[in-house]
């Protein structure tokens, strides 16, 4: 059978997406195999670069955030599984307690997780309850069945699983089983806890059907920094990085932006939520020369009024005189990194009298220096209005990642599982909303400046 030229190739054209239907998902798979996400995010540098020497970004303001996005896997109950769960061995200690659980009229079978440190981190996740619980694995699971003279199947298959005597056993119907005999012989079991996608994670954002409660997601976390230029009003993503759905955003933060084209520019200002609070990202950003504006992470402290004056400050950093009073900057000073605030003397006079730093200009004097509090004390004071102003671009992230999700429900959603996988989509989409929005951009202002100055014939 000979085979002409327009059809030899059909197939693989197919699976490329050069034909005249719109690429599927096979196109896409196809694509990712043969690529990867490391040459997306190479041509995204050059990109980025390029928008660089044209001035499109100019990294005065940058915003970093997270999305999650999930998998095409169910979660099953267990935000630990691994490639072990797949094959547990049991031992003859854990087949004889089975047999003894069917025998005593148990209609499932469980046993303990086989992994101490799963146990370890689930009872002290369940003892916050107040009744700490033990993970276990179900191994089968059987109906009851009047007793009959006859044996069925299942009855006998029970017996052999579990080396007894098919008399000692209760008559049952086998309703489930995750037992297996390996290739050696040995009886292993299969956790029905184990997702299909293993290197997913399992995290939580707020449910947007219902603000007021989280909803989980077993996925993936897509952290991606936009910049903000203050002059032409333009957001452009610079880059996306992808990790499983439980990693915390905070520490990964110093690996996105270190990967990014774009480095921390002297004066630059990071913008970033509650994750982001974190000491060690506070020194790293203060280093290389730009100012971090996080959220403030209130975590575990008490922010009532009485804790608060205990401490010696509010939730913005600004410390409490000794008669109580609320102080005020009294400006930075860049030199020695820190902040020095002041009472000013508020008291009516005769308090005055009485107070000990009367004699001073503006009375009280306190300072508090970066390397002492460096989630509160910056060039940049919190609280303040200018704070308020620059943390408000934030909406920047947000908007980079509603785009996302509009263009992918507007489309037939590809069915992925895995890392690789969503790297390399988290990579794609980044990549194409940097090229349509610079192109937008540019296409805008010259027709506006076409309008403007119309040429003259």
């Amino acid at each position: 059978m000979t085979w002409s030229k327009p059809k030899k190739g059909r197939c693989y054209r197919d699976l490329a997406g050069l034909d005249e239907a719109i690429p599927g998902q096979d196109s896409f798979s196809n694509f990712r195999k043969r690529v990867g996400h490391a040459v997306v995010n190479q041509t995204m540098d050059v990109m980025v670069q390029l928008f660089i020497d044209f001035g499109l970004i100019k990294g005065e303001i940058v915003s970093t955030d997270g999305q999650l996005e999930p998998t095409h896997a169910r979660f099953k109950g267990c935000a630990y599984a691994c490639e072990g769960c797949k094959a547990i061995p049991i031992d003859e200690a854990q087949r004889h307690d089975l047999a003894q659980q069917l025998q005593s009229g148990s209609l499932r079978l469980e046993m303990l997780c086989p992994f101490p440190e799963v146990v370890d981190k689930v009872r002290q996740a369940t003892a916050k309850t107040g009744t700490p619980k033990d993970p276990k694995v179900a191994v089968l699971e059987v109906d009851a069945l009047p007793p009959t003279p006859a044996s069925s199947t299942s009855h006998r298959k029970l017996a052999k699983l579990f080396d007894v005597p098919q008399d000692q056993l209760p008559p049952v119907r086998l309703k489930w089983c995750h037992l297996s005999l390996s290739p050696s012989g040995e009886l292993q079991v299969h956790c029905p806890k184990v997702p299909s996608d293993l290197e997913a994670g399992v995290g939580y954002h707020v449910d947007n059907q219902n603000p007021s409660q989280k909803e989980r997601v077993l996925g993936y976390l897509h952290l991606k920094t936009t910049d903000l230029h203050p002059d032409f009003a333009l957001e452009l993503p610079l880059g996306n990085s992808t990790y499983a759905a439980g990693t915390d955003e905070g520490t990964e933060f110093i690996g996105h932006r270190s990967a990014l084209a774009l480095p921390v520019l002297p004066g630059q200002i990071q913008l970033g939520d509650a994750a982001n609070d974190q000491i060690d990202n506070y020194h790293w950003v203060h280093d290389q020369g730009g100012r971090a504006l996080f959220a403030y992470n209130r975590r575990n402290e008490h922010l009532d009024a009485e804790s608060l004056l205990h401490r010696g400050y509010d939730q913005h950093g600004t410390p409490y005189a000794p008669c109580g009073r609320l102080c005020r900057s009294n400006g930075y000073d860049y030199q020695a990194q820190s902040r020095q605030y002041v009472c000013g003397l508020p008291c009516p006079p005769e308090e005055q009298q009485r107070c000990p730093h009367r004699h001073g200009v503006l009375g009280y004097c306190h300072r508090m220096s970066f390397r002492d509090h460096p989630r509160l004390s910056g060039p940049i004071e919190r609280g303040s209005q200018q704070w308020q102003q620059l943390y408000g671009r934030r909406s920047a992230s947000e908007r980079t990642n509603s785009y996302d999700q509009e263009v992918v429900a507007k489309g037939s959603a590809v069915k992925m599982r895995g890392l690789a996988a969503f790297s390399f989509a988290g990579a794609i989409r980044t990549l194409g909303q940097l090229l349509r929005r610079a192109c937008n951009f540019v296409l805008d202002a010259t027709y506006t400046l076409g309008r403007l100055h119309p040429l003259r014939t």
